[in-house]
């Protein structure tokens, strides 16, 4: 199974968020498609985004965008509870790292990361879906992680698994990842060692193929 991952090059700041992004990361996508996303954005009440490491005073806010996301997915893994969320931020403080996104203080996403060997890894999402398509919510996001990431000195950006198709037209990168399943039941777990390879949730995908590195992996 495969995350993705994309180098930043900090020292490259235009004057504004927008220039920034731009000029750190204008291979994403064809300039103008980015451009028109951003520009249509613009058009709506602007999103202010929040860092935070402890989620408590915010969770009941932002758990139903979580929620929104985990139903929309074809793929599940553990279903988060709002107690899990919390004892991140409480008990890895130095760690957690949690982004909110409010539009006219109503948030619309958020972000649960986690900070290790000078990069941001993002490990889960949540979004309002009754705006993240008109509002480019998946880009914007995206754009004002990597932001911050430089403000902050980070040398890589590293994304959740799965949903494969928008990371490759941002020209991320694959990074492999291990998966660890095991049954319960000793005799039955001897033949998931067997057939765990063809179980793998990505085995399947053909968004993969079309990485630069997917032969590396």
């Amino acid at each position: 199974m495969s995350t993705i991952t994309w180098s930043l090059r900090t020292g490259r700041e235009g004057s504004g968020s927008y220039n920034r992004f731009s000029c750190m990361g204008r291979t994403f996508l064809p300039a103008p498609d980015l451009r028109r996303k951003f520009r249509n954005a613009a058009k709506t009440p602007p999103l202010g985004m929040q860092a935070v490491t402890d989620l408590t005073p915010y969770v009941d806010e932002v758990y139903p965008l979580y929620l929104q996301v985990y139903e929309r997915s074809k793929l599940r893994f553990e279903k988060l509870t709002k107690e899990y969320l919390r004892r991140i931020g409480a008990e890895r403080p130095e760690k957690a790292r949690f982004f909110i996104w409010r539009q006219e203080g109503r948030p619309v996403a958020f972000s649960v990361c986690a900070l290790h060997d000078n990069a941001l890894w993002d490990e889960y999402i949540g979004m309002d879906y009754g705006v993240a398509l008109d509002l480019h919510l998946y880009f914007l996001t995206f754009r004002d992680l990597i932001n911050w990431c430089c403000k902050q000195g980070l040398k890589r950006y590293y994304s959740t698994a799965l949903g494969y198709d928008p990371k490759l037209h941002l020209k991320c990168r694959l990074a492999p990842i291990d998966l660890y399943v095991r049954h319960t039941s000793p005799l039955i777990n001897q033949v998931f060692r067997r057939v765990l390879k063809f179980l793998e949730p990505t085995r399947g995908d053909p968004v993969l193929k079309k990485f630069p590195n997917a032969s590396e992996l």
